[in-house]
């Protein structure tokens, strides 16, 4: 009988040298022999010709048919963060495969893994396998990449893993996979001998695999700061892979960003984040690295969000630790600390995995300025959203994480928000639309006061008219009051003899000019508090003015502001209804710009002139300095 050498140094895959190194030292001449090829003549044996993850022969993986073949029991090595930024490893053991159950003619190999934190130590509860956990690479004993870890069983933490094979994820893009979110073995699909069975330590008869999840991350810590952010991204307006991830309410508090700690590159076994936004505002998902091509990546072992072709920026990620499912019922988790700066693109969002590109990003920023009510520059935020479907929730969720944070309260208030959103046409023209709006409310003022900005955002990135791209939205937040303050129209008032009086019922003579202002009731949280009076404006009525008249006020915007402030929530959509009537993309610039700011209040004034049958009508408008409301009529009569 010939044995083969051991793989020379030379043959080692030169990108992962360091991890490589470790793996020789276990390797022995009895596995060489599994993974070579069938004997030639003893002075001159040749092995089978190595396949290899990348494009420039390094990182070699194993195809799936020798993975199969593999005895129950194989050993394997494999690399995961569980806390920092450097990957850790983790040892295994061949189990068997579920055939086709990545879809037809795609097989999940199953292997039981090990560590000290799958499996537990001392008082530690065992994670099992982990969401954020999906990607981490499987080695074979030469360091030949097997696969990604992407599946588990979450019952009582059961550390076996469904691993997507390497094969697969360099296919991104034409793999052909179809598999559904879980993956159920049956009599015929699973392919574990009884000393696959012995060595996963329970029977896999009729059980289902599920995909790990990612650890998605959005907005700042605290209960009610992480209740908001999932509500405001549930506003998403529904429709495609990226709004149903987002509407998912499925997110953490995303930790500090940016951090300078965190290092700005990514290694096979690192984690890896995902993200729609990036900077004051996290939107993404955390997972592992399973490969590193130059400047290449492979990721997840299955897809974020299943887009397709995606536009998602990659960063590292810093973890905490790894959270252990207590009850064994909702899944282990990786507690993320830090988040680094993006730097590169996700491009594919696959069923087999994500992969992406490091270097260059695309976004579009997201910058809120915010004033107090002197008008003094109190705070600045800045996103940057590579994804526009996730443009609107992150206009919204930003002004209103802004909000939260400058009032220090998740309640009312009051604001003046103003944005300006910057955006290029099909044919290249730059454009931009100009907007603002007085909002308050005494309660879930944070879900509101971004909501209009995040309306006319949506409806240029979903118009149905030409392919439009945001270039950035600029938004300038002027918190009047952590009170909820708006105005209601009351009454007028004439100036007779330099004395401000009630109109109602006041004798004014014709052909004489007067003084008249507004007169509104300041409803503070909810309660009438006091009376505002409005700028005033100057009447000479006709000389042939008769009998009687009215001076009518009328808010032009009646206020439709509503939401609830629940963890159910119980706001509406940040999809635009203005512009659902508009013909042409001018015709929807055109409604939007129309939109009223919610502080006019129209005024009419109307009196009876001898020998006319029609009365004479003048109009004004005035404005308030928050949300107008309400409407008021007032009798005068007319002396000659």
């Amino acid at each position: 009988m010939t044995t083969h050498p051991p793989l020379s140094a030379a043959r080692s895959p030169r990108s992962r040298s360091w991890h490589v190194g470790r793996l020789l030292s276990v390797l022995t001449a009895a596995a060489l022999v599994a993974v070579g090829a069938a004997p030639v003549l003893a002075s001159a044996p040749a092995q089978a010709a190595e396949s290899y993850f990348c494009s420039d022969n390094t990182q070699p993986y194993v195809p799936v048919a020798a993975a199969e073949a593999y005895a129950p029991g194989e050993a394997v090595t494999g690399l995961s963060v569980t806390t920092g930024t450097t990957p850790e490893g983790f040892t295994g053991s061949y189990v068997g495969f579920i055939s086709d159950g990545l879809g037809t003619g795609k097989d999940l190999l199953l292997f039981r893994l090990s560590s000290d934190v799958i499996d537990g130590t001392g008082t530690m509860r065992g994670a099992g396998i982990w969401a954020g956990m999906s990607g981490s690479p499987v080695y074979d004993g030469a360091g030949r990449l097997i696969g990604a870890v992407a599946y588990a069983l979450t019952t009582e933490n059961l550390p076996i893993a469904g691993v997507t094979p390497a094969e697969y994820l360099k296919s991104i893009g034409s793999t052909g996979i179809t598999p559904a979110s879980k993956v159920r073995t049956t009599s015929t699909n699973l392919k574990v001998s009884a000393a696959g069975t012995e060595i996963a330590g329970t029977s896999l008869a009729g059980t289902s695999f599920t995909q790990i999840k990612t650890v998605n991350v959005a907005g700042a810590a605290g209960t009610a700061a992480n209740a908001f952010t999932n509500r405001t991204l549930a506003r998403t307006p529904s429709g495609g892979a990226v709004a149903s991830f987002l509407r998912s309410k499925t997110f953490q508090p995303a930790g500090t960003t940016h951090a300078a700690s965190v290092p700005n590159t990514l290694v096979a076994g690192g984690t890896v984040a995902a993200l729609y936004a990036s900077g004051d505002l996290i939107v993404g998902g955390i997972g592992t690295v399973t490969a590193i091509c130059g400047t290449s990546m492979w990721a997840f072992g299955h897809p974020m969000s299943f887009q397709g072709r995606s536009a998602l920026q990659m960063a590292n990620a810093s973890t905490a630790l790894i959270v252990p499912d207590a009850a064994g019922q909702t899944g282990s988790y990786k507690q993320t600390s830090q988040i680094g700066a993006p730097i590169g693109m996700i491009t594919e969002d696959r069923l087999a995995g994500i992969k992406g590109t490091l270097g260059a990003t695309r976004s579009f920023g997201i910058g809120v300025d915010v004033h107090n009510a002197a008008e003094t520059l109190i705070a600045a935020y800045h996103v940057a959203v590579s994804e526009p479907t996730a443009g609107p929730a992150a206009v919204a969720a930003m002004i209103g994480q802004a909000t939260q944070e400058q009032l220090d309260q998740d309640g009312g208030g009051t604001a003046e928000v103003g944005w300006t959103i910057n955006y290029t046409r099909a044919d290249g023209t730059a454009e931009s639309l100009t907007n603002s709006e007085f909002v308050n409310a005494d309660q879930a003022f944070a879900d509101l006061v971004g909501s209009a900005a995040a309306e006319d955002v949506s409806a240029l990135v979903s118009n149905r008219f030409e392919d439009v791209t945001i270039t950035s939205v600029a938004v300038t937040l002027r918190l009047v009051s952590a009170d909820s303050i708006s105005y209601r129209a009351k009454g007028m008032q004439v100036q007779l003899k330099g004395t401000w009086k009630s109109l109602s019922g006041v004798r004014l003579k014709a052909g004489s000019r007067y003084w008249f202002r507004p007169v509104y009731t300041v409803v503070k949280n909810g309660r009438d508090s006091q009376v505002f009076t409005g700028d005033p404006v100057s009447v000479r009525l006709r000389a042939n003015a008769i009998t009687r008249g009215h001076f009518a006020l009328a808010a032009t915007a009646p206020s439709d502001q509503t939401c609830t402030s629940t963890d159910e929530g119980d706001c509406p959509d940040l999809s635009s209804t203005p512009g659902d009537s508009a013909t042409s993309f001018d015709d929807l610039i055109a409604i939007l710009d129309a939109l009223d700011p919610g502080n006019q209040v129209d005024g009419t004034i109307d009196y009876k002139l001898k020998k006319k049958k029609s009365p004479l009508t003048r109009s004004f408008t005035f404005t308030t300095p928050g949300e107008a409301s309400g409407e008021a009529k007032v009798t005068f009569r007319i002396k000659r």
